[in-house]
């Protein structure tokens, strides 16, 4: 019998049909048995015959006949239980954390809604409807009145039901269903009297379960880096939001801070996504640079083109409450921030390449190393493009559509101020895509090489 301590074996078929034990780390031959350690070629004493244990543990003799380990299908068998039975814990806990949240989010909405004339009803029964005399017949926009039975679930009636009738639009895409929650509004008249309508639903807790749960799926698929991509994200949305978008709003010019922020956004995500500490730097320089370049190009297009960044309705709004601030600025930064995403996957893809290459030849060459990363980026950069346009595409597809069936011809839509300034968004985020690769690539071979110097690595060939 063998010592317990003799592990990581498997059993070898050679020519003569002589049987092996292969393990790791003994060189005592016992009761016919030949060791040899893993990744190792050894000689059996029998017959002379040479073969190499693999690192997965499989023995190949002269007639490259490979045989598993003995142990393999038990521990494949193992391994897959080990696999459903996590899947299994995971989705029940995923299941009360969204639960969880869900509850104390509706609760933390209700305790605090202090809205004097709006609240958050179920609505119980539908009672009836008829129409509205006062809004005419076959109008466009033909109301109706609609009684229903409600509970009230904020305000200081929470727990009260009552039956009220609500003025809707005839058509509205809005359907009331019994057992859902809403948005009850109260306009109060002069003459005292209340006038009810329902505005939209009720969705709060639902949106934060859903994100709750999409963040759940992805820690669970990808584990630590998925938890560190979700902390990353989390101070990106924090820094921006909290940060980036105050300044802006009380006067700041935008495109300065938008760069500060671009920065930061890289720091962030740079530092939880790259699997390399050393190499964490240079996809932030590659990210800085592709998102000034953007920026640049927008500058010159908003000149060229006369865009004033009054082109959408909500542009046009905030020009009205805050007339001191530069709505030319703030469509360069939404250009930054909106191609931030794209550019760092880019400078990430090129670092994480070049980073490989250089573990696994640590003397690899400049020339090799840049070829390398620019390589890598041009593979990368057709998928990154047709993302950016189509994201900026759809964001505006309602405005497209509604133009197309005004009968809108394909100049006059390239001549349309809205059209006008999703070209400009996509042809600066292309150009900032463009610029990321070399900056990344240049970045990541002065960076390395710089890391070669200070270390014991011979630095041959650096001028090739």
């Amino acid at each position: 019998m063998l010592p317990w301590a003799w592990r990581n074996f498997c059993t070898v078929r050679t020519g003569n049909q002589s049987r092996f034990l292969m393990y790791a780390g003994r060189a005592e031959v016992r009761e016919g048995y030949s060791p040899c350690g893993e990744g190792r070629e050894t000689t059996i004493p029998d017959d002379g015959e040479r073969f190499l244990l693999c690192r997965s543990g499989m023995g190949i003799n002269a007639d490259s006949r490979p045989l598993r380990r003995k142990t393999d299908l038990k521990k494949g068998k193992k391994r897959m239980k080990k696999i459903v039975s996590y899947l299994a814990l995971s989705a029940l806990l995923l299941f009360l954390l969204v639960w969880g949240v869900v509850a104390g989010t509706d609760w933390y909405v209700l305790s605090r809604w202090d809205a004097k004339d709006s609240s958050v009803i179920v609505i119980e029964d539908l009672l009836g409807k008829r129409a509205d005399p006062a809004s005419g017949e076959g109008g466009e926009w033909e109301s109706e009145f609609v009684k229903l039975r409600i509970l009230y679930r904020s305000g200081p009636r929470t727990g009260s039901r009552e039956d009220v009738e609500i003025m809707q639009l005839a058509d509205s895409r809005l359907t009331l269903l019994p057992g859902k929650e809403y948005l009850l509004l109260a306009d109060m008249f002069e003459d005292g009297t209340v006038q009810f309508s329902v505005s939209d639903r009720y969705r709060v807790p639902a949106v934060v379960g859903f994100i709750t749960f999409a963040c759940g799926i992805l820690v669970i698929i990808a584990g630590r880096s998925g938890f560190k991509a979700l902390v990353g994200l989390f101070l990106s949305l924090l820094f921006l939001i909290g940060w980036f978008v105050p300044r802006i709003a009380s006067g700041h010019p935008p495109v300065p801070f938008a760069i500060l922020a671009v920065a930061a956004v890289s720091v962030a995500t740079c530092f939880f996504v790259v699997r390399k500490r050393e190499l964490r730097p240079i996809p932030v320089f590659g990210a800085v640079g592709g998102a000034a370049g953007a920026s640049l190009t927008g500058w010159v297009m908003v000149s060229l083109w006369q865009l004033t960044g009054l082109e959408s309705d909500s542009a046009a709004l905030l020009a009205s409450t805050s007339p001191d601030l530069s709505l030319r600025g703030l469509l360069l930064a939404a250009v930054m921030v909106g191609s931030i995403g794209a550019v760092l996957d880019v400078a990430v893809s090129v670092t994480s390449s070049m980073g490989e290459l250089y573990e696994y030849d640590p003397s690899i060459p400049r020339r090799r190393l840049w070829k390398a990363g620019i390589s890598v980026g041009k593979d990368v950069l057709g998928s990154m493009i047709n993302t950016l346009i189509l994201a900026y595409l759809g964001s505006s597809l309602p405005f497209v559509v509604l133009i197309a069936t005004e009968g809108a011809d394909f100049i006059g839509l390239l001549n349309d101020p809205h059209i006008a300034q999703e070209v400009l968004r996509s042809v600066a985020g292309t150009v900032g895509l463009l610029l990321t690769i070399p900056v990344t690539a240049a970045a990541g071979v002065w960076w390395i090489s710089g890391r070669r110097r200070n270390s014991s690595v011979p630095d041959d060939g650096l001028a090739d």
